[in-house]
């Protein structure tokens, strides 16, 4: 039997077998979720937050001596928290708006914004494929998307919950795959000409009127949560956040993304200034409250992928999920090179807590997307695992009442 170096669950190596065994028990829970970062978004056109920022550096060498220069970053930081620079510039820029708009400090703050905010538009929009609805080459590049969600919803047995997508994301790949697989999406949003944020839609489930028993209540739709906010979000005239269709949206981002326009109308960041709390604040503590909900259900699966753990209130709410002994958190982490020691200080303390409910798989590329996607089973294999997920089960079953360690609070 071959142990792997770069898979570990409860801190001990396990094998690639063990791997598939645990992962075909892990979605037979009561409620399987995923958690993406910008690596998931790789595979449709995407950039990670280090690509991002080389955009960025790349368009103006002279930005990052001036930020460095006016303690906006440190210069040690590699990629700096975009979604933070982005919060100081915005407050620089709204200390300035009191006095007077038209300094040219003020239209210098604007300009990094914009460049910024440029390089995160171009990134999230994707392949521009994907905005052509007439072109077959989006089903292609979509492939490992739709792969994901179909597992996802085959893994749901009459009765289950449907399954959930928590994303740090702000693209569309995971509502264009869904829209190709016939998959309803519930993301908060209501209504058909004007979709407005009305959190109890996530309380609320499709059936089928022509099934009978448990059948009648399969999961017949898709939770979509998005942390930090989409591109396809706005406020509308009265400062009211609703979600567009993308064909609605897509020459304005370009016009954006080209110069040829400075305004900026995604809701991509969480927001800081008093006008955006105001607005759609509630909209980000509800979406963090749904996800802290889920991590505390019994019975409950979580899959991390192309999460960099750079957000340290997720990583909170993430530790804070293991009190609940019923969690099992699957990482998908690239960053643990074959060979190399874990890095990341979260990953390590997670690690460090030997809990037989946390597994860790590491190896660069097989830890991207893609390959994550192939390693959940398809529904037509999950019965020929079986065997293997019982004598798993027995394992899991002896860490749930074995007394693990606790996890402690993150200081």
């Amino acid at each position: 039997m071959h142990l792997s170096v770069n898979m570990l669950r409860g801190g001990e190596s396990i094998t690639e077998q063990e791997l598939r065994s645990h992962l075909a028990l892990a979605l037979r829970m009561e409620n399987v979720g995923v958690l993406f970062g910008a690596g998931a978004s790789i595979d449709a056109g995407g950039k990670s937050m280090a690509g991002i920022w080389d955009n960025v550096i790349k368009a103006d060498p002279e930005l990052k001596p001036k930020l460095v220069d006016e303690s906006y970053i440190s210069n040690e930081d590699g990629t700096p928290d975009l979604e933070a620079l982005i919060a100081k510039l915005e407050l620089s820029k709204a200390d300035l708006s009191r006095s007077d708009m038209e300094t040219d400090r003020y239209r210098e703050i604007d300009a990094r914004l914009n460049q910024i905010r440029r390089a995160i538009v171009e990134a999230v929009m994707l392949s521009n494929e994907l905005w052509d609805y007439s072109d077959g080459s989006r089903e292609a590049i979509l492939t490992p998307y739709n792969r994901l969600l179909a597992r996802l919803q085959g893994s749901r047995q009459p009765g289950q919950s449907a399954p959930w997508v928590f994303t740090t994301n702000y693209d569309l790949s995971i509502e264009w795959a869904a829209e190709l697989l016939g998959i309803h999406i519930v993301n908060g949003f209501s209504g058909l000409h004007q979709r407005r944020f009305q959190p109890n839609a996530f309380d609320l489930s499709l059936q089928n009127s022509h099934a009978s028993g448990e059948a009648r209540f399969g999961s017949y739709n898709l939770n979509l949560v998005k942390l930090h906010g989409s591109i396809s979000w706005q406020l509308d005239h009265d400062d009211e956040p609703i979600e567009s269709a993308a064909s609605s949206i897509y020459e304005g981002l370009r016009n954006f993304v080209d110069g040829s326009s400075s305004e900026f109308e995604p809701l991509l960041i969480q927001p800081r200034t008093a006008k955006y709390v105001d607005s759609v604040g509630f909209i980000y503590g509800e979406l963090a409250r749904r996800f802290t909900e889920f991590l505390s259900r019994p019975n409950t699966t979580l899959i991390v992928c192309g999460y960099g753990f750079g957000d340290k209130h997720i990583n909170r709410l993430l530790l804070s999920g293991l009190w609940n002994p019923t969690l099992q958190l699957v990482i998908y982490h690239p960053e643990w090179a074959e060979g190399e020691e874990i890095g990341h200080p979260f990953v390590k303390r997670l690690v460090s807590l030997a809990l037989p409910r946390v597994l860790i798989r590491g190896g660069g590329e097989a830890a991207y997307f893609e390959p994550m996607t192939r390693d959940l089973p398809d529904p037509a294999m999950t019965d020929g695992l079986s065997s293997e997920a019982k004598k798993l089960l027995s394992q899991l079953a002896r860490g749930f009442t074995g007394g693990e360690p606790e996890p402690k609070a993150e200081g």
